[in-house]
């Protein structure tokens, strides 16, 4: 056998001997015992036993299936193809001991030695049925010679050297077909380690110091296994959570299994990736360690404080709508107070007609603020209703007119009276607030931001939103839709905001395409289906 390299299992891979090997072997064992009495080339002995035992071949299979059978209780209707068998097997092996050129036989055994009808059984089975050919041939032999004690003892001498040879054959082929069967089991399960979706280390059961890491954990951490192998498991965390790793292993040690998930590797380049840590206890033999399972929740931290995020949002919008709400009851009462105001004074100037026009103007621009602010954090049960996209565009505007003021961002609409659409409302209001939002940040120092719309062939729509911020580097562009990718500072966005449009455009059967160039502004186009609803809208006068 040649040894290999180590594997997770603790053993070492072995390589099947070619069968030419594997004959020299044999023949220099038998030989350095002295087993070796006749030599191996053809002789008028190996002539002679082969032709005896030929003449007598078909008598002799049948008193051996029949006392095998019965032994081994073999079913009556196998008995005939075992019988058929065995026979092929004499003839083979009465070939090789006339010539031992002829290995036939051998090739026969080793390669049936695993996955055939001889490897269903005990190695023991078989040798004993070598065994009783030998027997009946010997029987033959001394009955048929019985006069000429001679020659008897010179064939059963050469019967029991090839007996001897093809017993020793027989005992490695089944021991090189289990080992191959072990070498593959070991190959699996290094192949099911290596690929696991998770860090795995096995670890010294008594020092923790790293004994063998799968190729997720040198691509994770960063260190070969052979740099791993001189450090403790413990040397991969934080310093201030070295103790708890320690605890954690001392409790595996007594209880066979533990966990945490409040740890952290660190990479070769001391970045930290948090896991949740399985350990286990393995025994077998004499053999003992701890197997211990990183799993990177790194994605699972960043959903989880964005579901937090989002649900203080959320409660932020049921805040704001419930602040609305009550603020609209008395904004009725000023207004209300206003008009009264107006009536009662008899002799205005013109200043005060100027003040109340104000009031009354402002007023009114409150309770649309209210009304849009109210409209956007209402839930809309509808999948498709009618949708006026430019009506919905200027609300979202409208609400976004803030931010748009503060961080110094003109806005330019060009709205081409698109018809009414059969669409899902809320779902476009969000798109538009994310791309809006999008461009003011792309703007950092002010802008243009250009909003058009206009009608396509074959009821279909398009919208336009180009800025003139900072643009995207062009390496960047094919990866904007992808969740969690973001250009942004830490702490600055979740890398969402453009899935979610690209999600929404798609679920509505749309189209949206993205160009960019660093240093003058992006544009988006998106192309929606339109089923009209009633009549056209009438074109509205940009603003800006």
């Amino acid at each position: 056998m040649v040894e290999g390299r180590p594997n997770f299992s603790g053993t070492r891979l072995r390589t099947q001997d070619s069968l030419p090997e594997h004959l020299k072997r044999i023949e220099a064992y038998m030989r350095g015992c002295g087993l070796l009495v006749h030599p191996r080339e053809p002789l008028p002995l190996r002539s002679e036993l082969a032709q005896f035992m030929s003449e007598r071949l078909d008598d002799m299979v049948d008193e051996w299936v029949d006392q095998l059978s019965e032994a081994v209780r073999i079913p009556e209707d196998q008995r005939h193809g075992l019988r058929h068998d065995i026979h092929a097997a004499t003839v083979r092996w009465i070939r090789h001991i006339e010539n031992p050129e002829d290995v036939e036989t051998y090739h026969y055994l080793q390669a049936h030695a695993r996955r055939t009808f001889i490897s269903q059984h005990p190695a023991s089975r078989f040798l004993a049925s070598q065994m009783k050919m030998r027997a009946i041939v010997v029987d033959r032999i001394r009955s048929a010679l019985d006069g000429e004690p001679e020659r008897r003892e010179r064939l059963v001498s050469l019967l029991n050297q090839e007996f001897q040879e093809r017993v020793l054959h027989v005992t490695d082929f089944f021991v090189e077909a289990r080992e191959q069967e072990l070498q593959e089991q070991e190959i699996s399960y290094r192949k099911s380690i290596d690929n696991a979706p998770a860090v795995i280390f096995r670890v010294h059961y008594d020092d923790g110091w790293i004994v063998d890491a799968n190729l997720v954990a040198e691509k994770v951490v960063g260190y070969g296994r052979d740099e791993l192998a001189r450090m403790r498991m413990w040397d991969l965390m934080p310093p201030h959570e070295r103790e708890r790793v320690q605890r954690l292993f001392a409790e595996t040690r007594s209880r066979g299994h533990s966990n945490r998930e409040d740890l952290h590797l660190v990479t070769r380049q001391g970045e930290l990736v948090p896991v949740l840590l399985n350990a286990g206890r393995f025994e077998f033999g004499p053999h003992r360690f701890l197997q211990a399972i990183c799993v990177d929740v790194s994605d699972r931290k960043r959903l989880e404080s964005q579901l937090i995020q989002s649900e203080k949002m959320a409660a932020i919008g049921q805040l704001a709508a419930g602040i609305a709400h009550e603020i609209r009851n008395p904004l009725g009462i000023i207004t209300n107070a206003l008009y009264d105001l107006g009536e009662v004074l008899e002799s205005r100037s013109a200043e005060v007609e100027e003040d109340l026009q104000i009031a009354k103007e402002e007023m009114a621009r409150v309770r649309a603020i209210i009304e849009n602010l109210l409209e956007f954090s209402r839930d809309s049960r509808a999948e498709l209703e009618p949708v006026d996209i430019d009506e919905l565009l200027r609300r979202t505007l409208q609400l976004l007119g803030k931010s748009l003021q503060n961080s110094d961002v003109r806005v330019v609409t060009d709205f081409g009276g698109l018809p009414r659409c059969h669409s899902n409302q809320n779902a476009l209001r969000q798109v538009f607030l994310n791309l809006i939002t999008n461009a003011v940040q792309a703007m950092p120092s002010g802008g243009e931001l250009y909003l058009r719309t206009e009608t396509l062939p074959d009821q279909r729509v398009r919208l336009i939103f180009r800025d003139t911020g900072t643009g995207i580097p062009e390496e960047n562009v094919p990866s904007i839709f992808n969740p969690f990718f973001t250009t942004k500072d830490p702490g600055q966005g979740t890398g969402l905001g453009l899935s979610v449009v690209h999600s929404v455009i798609r679920r509505l059967r749309g189209d949206i395409q993205v160009s960019s160039r660093v240093g003058e502004g992006t544009t988006f186009v998106i192309d929606l289906p339109c089923p009209c609803e009633g009549e056209r809208v009438g074109p509205a006068a940009p603003a800006g």
